[in-house]
């Protein structure tokens, strides 16, 4: 199989690909998959994002749509402050991109963008809408999300920017979601993150 049929096979597979699928399709071996790949981002036809993953294809990644593929198996949509940028409910833009996910916390740093990985319990994981750049919380949720982990982590509001929020914001949503946390503790550190960030909204 020539080189450019190798390429043409691992555009078939999706826009990002494991190193493991690779070496399945072209049936190869890791190594050899390994050094092909390599080889081909060399030449600008991939994009390597982390150790064992890349985005098939000469442009870079868009560092939002790869999102769900950093963290699989687990699930996982853009939220918090990055979500609250990507409605332009706030100016500010985040240095790091924020991750809600069923996998574990963490940091991740690929070629495309610096990821932080919230872990979400499951009662808790959801509220994100499918957009053209991959899964994105709705900014009730996205809002949330930002006080209940500040609430998780360190027991504090999280400190957010001035909020510019559109006309359909809707505040009950946000009440909804404190509803759904376990712990009375969480519940009263969330709602107070809220009512600071409330003080910090206009319309």
């Amino acid at each position: 199989m020539s080189q450019l049929a190798r390429y043409a096979a691992l555009e078939g597979i999706g826009p990002t690909v494991t190193t493991g699928e690779a070496a399945t399709a072209l049936g190869m071996s890791l190594s050899s998959a390994s050094r092909l790949l390599s080889r081909l981002e060399g030449e600008g036809r991939v994009y390597r994002l982390r150790r064992g993953l890349w985005s098939v294809g000469s442009r870079r990644p868009d560092a939002l749509a790869v999102v769900g593929d950093l963290t699989r198996p687990y699930p996982s949509y853009v939220s918090f402050l990055s979500a609250l940028n990507h409605h332009g409910i706030i100016d500010q833009l985040p240095r790091d991109i924020e991750v809600a996910s069923l996998d574990r916390a963490r940091s991740i740093v690929t070629g495309a963008a610096t990821y932080a990985i919230h872990h979400l319990p499951p009662h808790l994981f959801a509220g994100w809408t499918m957009t053209v750049r991959g899964p994105v919380a709705v900014p009730e949720k996205a809002l949330f999300d930002s006080c209940y982990i500040a609430a998780a982590r360190s027991g504090r509001p999280r400190r957010i920017p001035e909020l510019e929020l559109p006309v359909d914001f809707e505040w009950k949503r946000c009440e909804l979601w404190i509803e759904r946390i376990e712990s009375a503790r969480l519940r009263t550190l969330t709602t107070r993150g809220l009512a600071y960030a409330r003080k910090r909204a206009i319309r």
